[in-house]
């Protein structure tokens, strides 16, 4: 059995992280072939100007550099002592729980592309036709893409008991998570009280994962933006936002 569980592991793990990469570049093709992935640059170029303004973000070079030479360090232990070193322990029931799991994030990913649509990015950025999506398994999570990576590197880790291989996937998963901030911030001001309401209801990552903080930001410029459309309005100089 554990023969078996070991394959299912494995080529759930691979079978998860093809998907991912077949599921970006075709969908990156559509929105080419249709014109949905115009962006509009100014939008764009602002958001990232007001990132730039905060000064520079130190968090991301020093995980990558962790993560790079944590890595490293696996794969040399991995090649001096072993595989046994980085796959320490057999279970046929956990990697079959574990293949389970990537199988259902698997589908997760491919309902997360669908319920996006045209409004799908590979990167933050504000779209010429933005709307804010919260029907399918937005219900559930703001960002059920991060959510569904999250759990793959759970899944990762149980279906090949490898921890150097599941580190791989989750050092790129607290990479991504910085993504996060910039993305609500382009929403609460496309939105405003629109995407305030729909942030209360529902959780960054799911209910499963609120202890890792996405949920307890302020909503202070959320309403700093919803006074200062008023007072635009008041003065006759309001702005048009598609919602």
């Amino acid at each position: 059995m554990e023969v078996h569980a070991e394959a299912a592991g494995l080529w759930s793990v691979i079978f998860f992280y093809a998907t991912v990469l077949v599921g970006t570049i075709l969908h990156s093709y559509c929105q080419h072939q249709s014109g949905a992935a115009e962006r509009d640059e100014d939008a764009t170029r602002r958001h990232a100007e007001a990132h730039a303004d905060g000064g520079p973000d130190a968090v991301v070079p020093c995980l990558l550099v962790v993560y790079f030479f944590s890595f490293s360090a696996g794969c040399l232990l991995w090649a001096a002592a072993g595989v046994r070193w980085v796959h320490p322990v057999q279970s046929g029931p956990v990697q079959l729980a574990g293949a389970a799991l990537l199988l259902t994030c698997t589908l997760l990913f491919v309902a997360t592309h669908m319920s996006m649509g045209e409004n799908w990015s590979p990167q933050p950025e504000v779209k010429v036709q933005h709307q804010l999506v919260t029907h399918g398994v937005f219900r559930w999570a703001r960002h059920p893409m991060y959510a569904v990576f999250l759990w793959a590197s759970i899944g990762t880790l149980l279906a090949t008991l490898n921890w150097l291989i599941a580190w791989c996937v989750f050092g790129s998963v607290l990479v991504t998570f910085r993504r996060i901030e910039t993305e609500e911030r382009i929403l609460m001001e496309l939105y405003g009280s629109q995407w305030l309401a729909y942030r209360q209801r529902v959780r960054a990552l799911g209910p499963p994962w609120c202890c890792l903080g996405f949920d307890a930001a302020s909503t202070a410029p959320v309403r700093a933006a919803e006074e200062e459309e008023e007072e635009e309005e008041e003065g006759g100089g309001g702005r048009f936002i598609q919602s």
